[in-house]
């Protein structure tokens, strides 16, 4: 097995990268996975930006969408690291906020994520990534795949998202109730959002501690609040954020950014998802309780 490397030169310069990225104000062009024929460019704008408002004073956004591939856009890493997927060379991250790109963990977080990082080619049991399981990717990671287009929808007092993948779904009420009891835990955890002009700020709390974040094994606990921010700069284009905070996990708040694009793909819709159909390793796929511990 080959360990992956975090080499903290590439990782500030990666970091960099994606700082760069982010704040810039232009942002690379949607890619459509490979199982689809890539989108055909739009005839013309998508519509007047300041956008239209709805009835209940929302802007009108809705619309099919994807993030942009690269920098971990298919959930393998957050930080810049070496070999991800048996890749030769360093595999961007995501994370813009601290500025070296690396995610603040405790040390015995950092421990345990490294230890499914090092074996995420061949995990045992205990290790196997959820995805593989066809568990749901949560919040935000289910944003970031790049190969998960989705749909957004706008009704009186919420914003519907309806992802492909995993046929997951996401009732995002902005009517200011407030979250389910701290004892409830969810896979994608519960949404509660407000707009900011043409930015939805969505705090997402009540999240199992089973869900995982990238291949390489990133985590927290069930008490991290992560903190949405779907910024829309014109009619195509989101940058979007996710701010994690977890005192249980991380010595401090850290962020994670992508560029999400609206798609034109004439007649396009959401279709089926069978992630696990033809697993090989169904032996790995037993649900077990998810420690490192059991080998």
């Amino acid at each position: 097995m080959r360990m992956m490397k975090t080499i903290s030169t590439c990782a500030a310069i990666a970091a960099t990268a994606v700082a760069v990225l982010w704040f810039s104000s232009e942002s690379p062009s949607a890619q459509q996975p490979a199982t689809r024929p890539a989108a055909a460019k739009p005839a013309q704008p998508a519509g007047p930006w300041p956008p239209a408002t709805l009835k209940d004073g929302q802007p009108d956004v809705s619309g099919f969408y994807q993030s942009t591939a690269g920098g971990g856009g298919a959930g393998t890493n957050m930080e810049p690291i070496e070999g991800a997927m048996g890749r030769a060379g360093i595999s961007p991250g995501i994370v813009v906020d601290p500025p070296d790109g690396m995610i603040p963990y405790l040390p015995w977080a950092r421990a345990r994520r490294n230890e499914v990082q090092k074996d995420h080619l061949r995990p045992n049991q205990a290790q196997v990534d959820t995805r593989n399981r066809g568990w749901p990717d949560g919040v935000p990671r289910i944003n970031y795949y790049f190969v998960n287009p989705f749909e957004i929808r706008q009704t009186s007092g919420a914003v519907l998202i309806m992802y492909e993948t995993q046929h997951e779904f996401r009732y995002i009420p902005i009517d200011g109730r407030p979250q389910p009891d701290s004892g409830v835990k969810m896979w994608m955890g519960s949404s509660r959002g407000r707009w900011e002009g043409t930015t939805l700020v969505v705090e997402v709390t009540n999240i199992n501690d089973r869900v995982r974040y990238t291949v390489a094994g990133d985590f927290a606990s069930d008490d991290v609040k992560i903190t949405e921010r779907w910024q829309w700069t014109d009619a195509d284009t989101v940058k979007y954020s996710a701010t994690f905070e977890d005192p249980k996990v991380y010595s401090r708040p850290f962020t994670i950014a992508k560029v999400i694009k609206r798609l034109h793909e004439k007649n396009f819709e959401i279709l089926e998802y069978a992630g696990v159909e033809g697993e090989k390793d169904a032996h790995l796929m037993v649900d077990i309780p998810a420690t490192l511990n059991k080998k």
